[in-house]
């Protein structure tokens, strides 16, 4: 466990997936096609050349980072000596991890331009195994480092002010020393690396390459192909019988691997299990917690209290089989589908970033400022084109500006996920612009926090703005959306994770079935009465590929109840909100995750802030009904 090295490359994936198929509009009559990246204009393409001006410059650091990476190897053994050779040494590292991660960064957001290009891949591919050849080569740090006793290592600080810079460092490394192992051991769980995520590899071919899905009859009688990365398109349609039929073919495709799919995610779950127990923790979720030193009590608190709210999601449920007149009940296919028809916003890229700019006024200007200076600096790669990876998410390094790769369609979501993943870089810029690297990075439980709270205050701005009654339907139904996606189902996933761990750890064995009859009993008990549940739902878990991370969802959730807790107070003026919540933006890793959220106003540590979100979605609900009875519905 080598925890000199840290989340230096963030990326996060925005959480509402885009729900349009990355094409340009066409005026009627013509056909809809995507761009080739050289028509775009410049100002919508991300700056690369402020990474490295071209290729051969990254050649240059590539083998600059492999001779650095030698220098820093060679010092094992010296680190007990005394603190000027510690100190060299944290400050070698510090100086080796940016540049690394710098030269990955260039590689990734050239790949992700084009994935066509197997230039930019074979870039990529050498790039993360430079990366997996440094974790190998320095395992041996984090063993050494615990060898020196604390006291000794507080003596040295308090002899020298600028190794004093890492106390926090160290603090969270002893508090880890229980579970570090001996160097050669620390080698292996590194070399085990590769072994380990076969499951997740295997998946991932499995999900994008091997499986191949039916064709349906569109709205329009037309016969298309079913994706999966479409799913979310087809699950919006106002036709009941093609989101049927597109849920069964691409559910039930997966059902067709469901064995498979079953070895391969016991598998990672043993992966777990091993980690768990090379190391001595009580359990795969205690486990998976510790590094951000979350208490089990958080996830716990969370998954209790969603599952006291449960009746507020029954009422959604309720309020959506009435409006879809769904006499059945409402079905899986039925979860996403929107209430009112012809609704949609457009936008212009521009009107989206002007958009944003004025919705986040509450934030004040020193938030407003670095952000427009982003806007104009191309740190968004805005437009699909053709081979440009799907989604959206942002990333950069310590040494570079913040990139976020989009691709604009024009609709709210598209504003909704620019806003989400602006969020994540203006965190990232003020982390890294204030924190030295040791603290430069956040971790991933407080990454969501800042993305979110954007949405919510532009959903807060568009909603005061909105008279025309369906139009505000529409929107309402969206917001009720995010939180059913960010919190309730994520809780949902959480709880399937929870569950079929201590199954496995019991020694249960995790086959298609006892995981298909997990799900589909926490599902039927998260929808309620008025969900209808079809045998076809019990295999949806394979589609997740998140399951592969394990107990990663979960932060989805307590990020959404923080930033709505965050946004609240923001919006209501509540003194010093917007002061402490910046601070939060800026202090990296400075401190423990959940002291940093408590800096920011939000204790995690108890059910309040779930509480508060069930109150906001419970405002949003009163809304939707009255919006309802409005239009007549």
């Amino acid at each position: 466990m080598n925890t000199r090295v840290k989340n230096t490359l963030w990326m996060a994936f925005g959480m509402i997936p885009l729900l349009f198929a990355c094409t340009d509009t066409a005026n009627a009559g013509e056909t809809k096609k995507v761009r080739e990246r050289s028509e775009i204009e410049q100002k919508h393409l991300w700056a690369t050349e402020n990474i490295f001006p071209n290729v051969e410059a990254w050649e240059a650091e590539f083998a600059a980072v492999e001779k650095k990476t030698d220098e820093l190897a060679a010092l094992e053994g010296t680190l007990v000596k005394g603190p000027g050779e510690l100190l060299h040494a944290l400050k070698l590292s510090d100086h080796v991890e940016p540049r690394l991660s710098r030269v990955y960064l260039y590689a990734s957001l050239l790949s992700d331009q084009d994935l066509r290009a197997g230039e930019m891949q074979a870039m990529k591919a050498r790039a993360r195994t430079l990366l997996m050849e440094y974790n190998e080569r320095m395992s041996w740090m984090a063993p050494e480092l615990t060898t020196i006793p604390t006291e000794t290592v507080q003596s040295w600080m308090r002899q020298n002010k600028d190794l004093a810079l890492y106390e926090q460092f160290f603090d969270d490394l002893f508090r880890q020393k229980q579970y570090i192992l001996s160097p050669r051991e620390e080698e292996l769980m590194a070399m085990a690396g590769q072994v380990r995520s076969a499951p997740s590899s295997a998946y991932r071919l499995l999900a994008n390459a091997d499986i191949q899905f039916p064709t349906i009859t569109d709205e329009e009688g037309n016969s298309v192909e079913l994706s999966d990365s479409a799913f979310y398109i087809f699950m919006r349609s106002t036709d009941r019988r093609v989101r049927k039929d597109a849920y069964n073919g691409i559910v039930g495709t997966y059902s067709k691997y469901r064995n498979t799919a079953a070895a391969l995610l016991n598998g990672s779950v043993q992966s777990d299990i091993f980690s768990m127990k090379a190391r001595g923790h009580e359990s795969c979720l205690a486990a998976a917690l510790h590094n951000s030193n979350i208490p089990v009590g958080v996830y716990n608190t969370l998954v209790n209290t969603v599952n006291e709210n449960l009746h507020l999601l029954h009422r959604y449920q309720e309020i959506r089989k009435r409006a879809l007149k769904a006499n059945d009940g409402i079905h899986a296919y039925d979860l996403f589908a929107p209430l009112v028809e012809g609704q949609e916003f457009e936008y212009t890229y521009e009107q989206a970033v002007d958009t944003i700019v004025t919705a986040l006024e509450p934030l004040g200007n020193s938030y407003l400022e670095p952000m427009n200076k982003g806007f104009a600096s191309r740190w968004v790669d805005v437009f699909p084109t053709k081979g440009k990876r799907s989604g959206a998410y942002s990333s950069g390094t310590y040494l570079t500006q913040p990139y976020i790769l989009l691709n604009f369609h024009g609709g709210y979501d598209s504003v909704s996920t620019l806003a989400h993943e602006m969020g994540h870089s203006m965190h990232s810029y003020f982390s890294r612009g204030t924190q030295p690297y040791v603290y430069a990075s956040y971790d991933t439980f407080c990454a969501e926090v800042a993305s979110t709270c954007n949405e919510i205050l532009l959903q807060n701005y568009i909603l005061k703005r909105t008279k025309d009654p369906k139009k505000k339907l529409y929107l309402l139904v969206e917001f009720l959306e995010g939180v059913r996606g960010a919190l309730f189902r994520q809780t949902m996933f959480s709880e399937f994770e929870q569950r079929i761990h201590e199954m496995a750890e019991a020694g249960q064995p995790l086959t298609a079935d006892s995981l298909g009859q997990t799900y589909g009993e926490i599902m039927k008990k998260y929808y309620g009465p008025a969900y209808t549940h079809d045998d076809v739902v019990d295999n949806y878990w394979i589609r997740i590929p998140h399951f592969y991370r394990g107990f990663y969802v979960y932060k989805y959730s307590t990020s959404h109840c923080a930033a709505s807790n965050i946004a609240a107070r923001i919006l209501k003026g509540t003194p010093g909100a917007t002061d402490a919540y910046l601070k939060f933006l800026h202090s990296g890793s400075s401190k423990y995750p959940v002291d940093l959220l408590k800096m920011a106003g939000v204790d995690m540590t108890t059910p309040e802030p779930v509480r508060d979100a069930m109150e906001l979605f419970e405002l949003l609900l009163d809304q939707t009904e009255e919006a309802l009875v409005q239009i007549g519905s």
